[in-house]
């Protein structure tokens, strides 16, 4: 259990916008669509769950060390807000991904008080 909730208190309704918005590019808990079976479509889709896992796998969120944490929360909040996360093309096919501003406002609160636990030496 290396993933986010075995260390985090995520608020419910955070967890479920994580879990619609972000892990099935940033966990191991993927669902892949009927198209990720197509030539093409499975090497694009691949490629971009690669790159997302790269970058932030929340299955493998006790792996990293608290100030990494804390720095992924940052950046979380700061994709979300800007809306870089979710991806465009991701949004395209995935229109129930798409961050209402509240829930923005909600992960961000949730990533800056988790990043200032973390940073005040919080595991």
């Amino acid at each position: 259990a290396d993933g986010l909730s075995a260390r985090a208190a995520v608020p419910a309704p955070v967890m479920s916008t994580l879990r619609r918005a972000c892990f099935d590019c940033h966990s191991s808990e993927t669902r892949w669509p009927w198209y990720a079976r197509l030539p093409v479509a499975s090497w694009l889709i691949e490629r971009d769950v690669t790159a997302g896992r790269g970058q932030l796998n929340f299955s493998r969120w006790i792996q990293y060390n608290p100030f990494t944490r804390a720095d992924l929360l940052d950046k979380m909040c700061k994709l979300a807000t800007t809306g870089v996360m979710p991806l465009p093309r991701y949004l395209m096919l995935h229109a129930d991904a798409r961050l209402s501003s509240a829930e923005v406002a909600e992960l961000c609160e949730w990533t800056r008080k988790e990043a200032t636990r973390l940073v005040e030496g919080g595991s």
